[in-house]
C-alpha cells in the first residue's frame, strides 16, 4: 500500500508514496479540520506596525491609517492591539491594550516624518506582543537608519521571534520602492504572509485578508521533521489544505514526525504518522515536486539584477514551464492558473533581457516574491493586479473549506438576526445559524472587515465557507427569496 491516512487533533495527515525512474518522493497532505468550538474565541494580541517616513506622504499614509483604523474597530473587547509607528524613531501609540474608538482616533491624526528605522518600529511590537502574538508590519521603503538594515539579518531575527517566542510576523510592501527581499523574507522566515500592495488603495485589501487570518488560524507553527530535516508549514486556518513533497530513498528507514500547537485546545502535538510500506505511483506528487520548483525559481527573482540574470531566469521558468506542460494534471484549472503566472513572469523576463530598466525589474521582482508566496501558501494567496485577482481567488478556494452549490440554501433564522437587505448588502449567503455561530457562504471568505460587520450585527460569530457561485447568481439567490420573504 503506498499510501496512509492519520487522524491527529484537529489535522488529517495524508501521505502518498510515489517512485518512478528519476524520483522517490512521499507526498504529505495535511488538513486542518473543522473546528467544533469556533463560538469559543481565543483572544488576539496584535501589533499593528506603520512606516510614518517621509515617502508615505499623500494618498499611502492616509490610506493606512484609515485601514489601520478599521482594523482596530473590528477587534472585540478580549482582543489586545498594540500600535507602532515609525520613521527614524519609534513612536509607541498606545501597548497591548483593549481596542478602542480613541486609539482609532489616534492612529488617524498620524503625520510622516523622516526616514526608515524598519527594525526598531518592527521589534518594538514584537517585544509588546510576547509569544503567540502577530505583528503586522507595513513598509514603502528601504530600511535605512536604525540597528539593522540589512534583509538577511532582520530575516534571521523575524525566524528567531517565531521559532523560539511564537510572534508571527505579517509583511505589507506598498508601491514599487520598499526592499522586496526584506519584506518577503521576513514574512517568511516569520511565518507570516506578504502582500505586495503596488497600489495605496490595495492597502485596504491586504489589512481586509490579514484581519480575517488573525481569527482563523487553529493550528500554530507545524513542523514536519522527515529524516531529520524539518519543513516549516506555519499556521494552519481552519479548514485549509497544505501539500508538501519529500524526496525519500526508502521508507523502511523514514523518520517522519510532525509538531504542532491546536489553538483550540492549546495541546502541543508532537506525534508520528502511519508510513506508506511501499512505493507506488502518484501524479499527484509529481505535479508537487514541480509546484515546488516553480515557487521556488520564482523566489530567487531577487537575482535579476542585470539582462544576463534576466536570461538565465528565463530559462530557468521555460523548463519547468514545459515539464508542467507535460504532465498528466497539465489541464486542471489550478496547474493551468500556474502556468498563466509563470508564462506572464517569462513575458516580463524576456521585455528585461532585451532592455534591463531597474524600476521594471523591481517590479518584476516583488510580482515574483509574491507569486512564490502564493504557490506555497494557495489558501492566502493575494494579488494587487486585477488581471490575477480571479486566478488567485479560485486557487484560494481550491485549498480552503468551501460548501457544495447543492448544498447552498438560505437558512430563514438568520432573518430573525439581519434583514435581507442586510444579506444582500453583505453578498453572504447564511447556510446555518446555532445560538453562538453563523455558517455564510460567499464569493471570497478570506473578507475579515466584512465578517466582523456580520459578527456586530448578528451577535454570533461566524465562521465563512467559499462557494463557487458567482456574484450574479448569489444575488439572483437573495432576490428570489426577498420575493418569497416579503
Amino acid at each position: 500500500m503506498n499510501h496512509t491516512r492519520t487522524v491527529l487533533p484537529g489535522l488529517e495527515v495524508t501521505l502518498v508514496a510515489h517512485k518512478d525512474e528519476i524520483h522517490s518522493l512521499l507526498l504529505a497532505t495535511l488538513e486542518a479540520t473543522k473546528s467544533e468550538s469556533l463560538a469559543v474565541r481565543t483572544p488576539l494580541r496584535i501589533a499593528l506596525v506603520i512606516d510614518k517616513s517621509g515617502s508615505m506622504g499623500g494618498d499611502k499614509l492616509e490610506i493606512t491609517k484609515a485601514a489601520v483604523a478599521q482594523f482596530i474597530r473590528t477587534l472585540a473587547p478580549e482582543d489586545r492591539v498594540a500600535v507602532v509607528a515609525y520613521d527614524d524613531q519609534v513612536d509607541v501609540l498606545c501597548g497591548l491594550e483593549a481596542p478602542t474608538e480613541a486609539l482609532a482616533h489616534r492612529v488617524e491624526h498620524l503625520r510622516t516624518g523622516g526616514s526608515t528605522n524598519l527594525y526598531g518600529g518592527w521589534v518594538t511590537g514584537a517585544k509588546i506582543v510576547g509569544n503567540g502574538g502577530r505583528v503586522i508590519l507595513l513598509s514603502d521603503g528601504m530600511a535605512n537608519v536604525g540597528r539593522l538594515t540589512d534583509a538577511q539579518s532582520l530575516s534571521k531575527h523575524a525566524l528567531i521571534s517565531f521559532e523560539n517566542y511564537g510572534v508571527t510576523t505579517t509583511t505589507i510592501g506598498v508601491g514599487r520602492d520598499y526592499d522586496e527581499g526584506l519584506m518577503a523574507g521576513m514574512a517568511q522566515a516569520g511565518g507570516g504572509a506578504h502582500y505586495f500592495a503596488h497600489t495605496a488603495e490595495s492597502i485596504t485589501e491586504a489589512f481586509d485578508q490579514e484581519r480575517y487570518s488573525a481569527s482563523a488560524v487553529v493550528l500554530e507553527r507545524l513542523t514536519i521533521k522527515c529524516n531529520g530535516v524539518d519543513e516549516q508549514l506555519g499556521h494552519f486556518w481552519g479548514g485549509e489544505t497544505k501539500k508538501r513533497v519529500f524526496e525519500v530513498k526508502d521508507l523502511s528507514s523514514l523518520d517522519f514526525k510532525i509538531h504542532y500547537l491546536n489553538k483550540e485546545t492549546g495541546q502541543q502535538v508532537s506525534d508520528s504518522v502511519t508510513l506508506p510500506v511501499a512505493f507506488g505511483h502518484s501524479d499527484e506528487a509529481t505535479l508537487e515536486l514541480l509546484l515546488r520548483q516553480a515557487s521556488k525559481a520564482e523566489g530567487e527573482m531577487l537575482s535579476v539584477r542585470n539582462p544576463n540574470a534576466a536570461t538565465q531566469m528565463k530559462e530557468r521558468l521555460r523548463g519547468i514551464v514545459l515539464n508542467i506542460l507535460a504532465h498528466p494534471k497539465s489541464d486542471e484549472p489550478m496547474v493551468a492558473g500556474v502556468i498563466s503566472r509563470l508564462k506572464a513572469s517569462i513575458a516580463r523576463l524576456e521585455v528585461l533581457e532585451r532592455n534591463y530598466i531597474e524600476e521594471e525589474a523591481m517590479l518584476h521582482r516583488k510580482r515574483s516574491m509574491q507569486t512564490s508566496f502564493n504557490m506555497r501558501e494557495r489558501a492566502k494567496g493575494f494579488s494587487s493586479f486585477e488581471d490575477e485577482k480571479d486566478m488567485v481567488r479560485e486557487t484560494a478556494m481550491a485549498y480552503s473549506q468551501k460548501i457544495a452549490n447543492e448544498r447552498l440554501e438560505f437558512a430563514i433564522p438568520a432573518l430573525e438576526l439581519a434583514p435581507l437587505d442586510s444579506w444582500i448588502q453583505w453578498r453572504a449567503i447564511p447556510i446555518e445559524v446555532t445560538d453562538n455561530l453563523i455558517t455564510v457562504a460567499m464569493e471570497d471568505s478570506r473578507k475579515g472587515f466584512l465578517i466582523s460587520e456580520i459578527e456586530r450585527a448578528t451577535n454570533r460569530r461566524v465562521q465563512a465557507v467559499f462557494t463557487t457561485r458567482s456574484v450574479e447568481e448569489i444575488l439572483r439567490d437573495f432576490r428570489t427569496q426577498r420575493t418569497l420573504f416579503s
